[in-house]
């Protein structure tokens, strides 16, 4: 079984504090120390607290999906075991992410089936996969009183002071890091045991219009200004591109990659918009939504077009979370006639919703339009390192970074980047280390802090 790395961020732990739950092999059911509502299960047949009972059924059926995908997808390689990681939520529901030995490694995930066609197997594999930007740590918006306005958080408040200052950390944070390597090995091994013959690609769906459009309403209203804003545009491209070719390399890694010329491409949908928003910008004018999605209509592209005849963005926000929609889309659409195909969704576990909103899309768009289908299944991992906390949000490590060193037990320092290699096969625990290719996507500690903006605050 996998074990599971705790940060524990208390006031009292400078630095942080990095503990290692490893689940008994004979406990039916244990709870994750310091991580409330993240219980793990030797079986399927677990008794304990209401929630969890109900659990026990879905942890069979949770199984029984990832034994479906990978019989349809004739995936050779592929052990799902008989022990299982269980999120029980508030509200008493929960998701099962069942323990999956795949390319060498074991993932903790939770599938997403094959909706609105029967699907008895695929003749292409379109696989869409990405990363959000930065952390909490690596990003900070000041405003004039020098408070952080929480550019990240989708729940953002509304400015009270006019943005003056962006402080961008230049060092890929660990979210970023143990997201990349995450994925893209359990890319690697779902790949690597496919059929030779069966065509793949993976699309890297990295943001950045969706960026962008985060500063939209403060730039509407005079909250920040046109410089500040075009600097913000250039470090996201900048960030993008880097984990772009961090998750590339891993990809093509030597050694570890599919039995195929393997086709990588960069997600481009909303790129016109991105230029309309800098152009915009950069002449003194005002955002609009309506010519953003004017600029997006007269685009060409076919599955924004399809999209269009069932949604409408009523604000900036929508505007940029369609483009994640659109890929799932684009990878899982098929029409009569053409050969079936699967998109294949891999990400982490809290982008689940993501799954969900595209889906609803889809049976809206199959509705209206009778000639089209979507197949589309998900893999949704959970992490191997989480801030010890009593939700996916407070264990996130993109909204609580706990930064690349914390000690152990016995008060040795610990690189968590590096920890995060050894959790993903890119360096076994004690070994002496030869300097791996991703290193160079690993900025040297120091100061790489820079700091956009005319005012700079202590």
């Amino acid at each position: 079984m996998s074990h599971v790395g705790l940060i524990d961020l208390s006031p009292e732990n400078r630095p942080p504090r990095l503990r290692w739950h490893q689940p008994s092999a004979h406990a039916e059911i244990t709870g994750v120390p310091g991580a409330p509502g993240l219980f793990h299960t030797t079986n399927a047949a677990g008794t304990g607290s209401t929630p969890l009972r109900r659990a026990s059924g879905k942890v069979r059926r949770a199984s029984g999906k990832v034994r479906e995908l990978v019989e349809l997808l004739g995936v050779e390689g592929v052990a799902v075991r008989s022990d299982a990681y269980v999120e029980v939520f508030g509200h008493g529901s929960s998701v099962v992410h069942p323990q999956v030995e795949v390319g060498g490694n074991v993932f903790a995930v939770h599938v997403k089936a094959v909706r609105n066609r029967l699907f008895d197997g695929a003749e292409r594999i379109d696989v869409v996969s990405g990363v959000c930007l930065f952390s909490n740590r690596r990003l900070q918006v000041l405003d004039a009183a020098g408070r952080d306005v929480g550019l990240l958080r989708s729940n953002a408040q509304p400015l009270r002071e006019k943005i003056v200052s962006l402080r961008v950390d230049d060092r890929l944070s660990l979210y970023e890091y143990e997201s990349s390597l995450r994925q893209t090995a359990l890319v690697r091994g779902v790949l690597a045991g496919l059929p030779a013959s069966t065509p793949v690609s993976v699309l890297l769906d990295l943001p950045r219009a969706q960026y962008y459009l985060f500063l939209a309403d403060a730039l509407r209203h005079g909250m920040v200004g046109a410089e500040l804003a075009l600097g913000w545009f250039d470090e996201v491209d900048t960030r993008r591109q880097r984990v772009a070719q961090l998750m590339t390399d891993e990809l093509h890694r030597p050694g570890t990659g599919p039995r195929r010329s393997l086709t990588v491409r960069l997600a481009t949908a909303f790129d016109d918009l991105a230029e309309h928003v800098r152009s915009v910008v950069a002449t003194g004018g005002v955002l609009e939504l309506a010519n953003c999605v004017t600029v997006m209509d007269a685009g060409g592209d076919h599955v924004w077009q399809l999209l269009r005849t069932v949604w409408s963005p009523r604000t900036f926000h929508e505007l940029g979370h369609a483009g994640y929609t659109i890929e799932k889309l684009r990878a899982s659409l098929s029409v009569e006639g053409i050969s079936p195909g699967l998109g294949l969704v891999v990400d982490s576990a809290s982008e689940r919703c993501g799954h969900a909103a595209a889906e609803s899309v889809q049976r809206d768009l199959a509705r209206l339009h009778p000639g089209l289908s979507f197949t589309m299944a998900g893999l949704y991992s959970l992490e191997k390192l989480v801030v010890a906390g009593d939700s996916w949000r407070s264990r996130s490590l993109f909204f609580n970074d706990p930064g690349t060193v914390a000690v152990d037990a016995t008060g040795n320092e610990v690189d968590l980047l590096e920890a995060v290699e050894e959790r993903y096969g890119r360096a076994e625990p004690g070994e002496v280390r030869v300097p791996l290719p991703a290193e160079r996507h690993r900025f040297p500690r120091g100061a790489h802090q820079r700091v956009l903006g005319g005012q700079v605050l202590a």
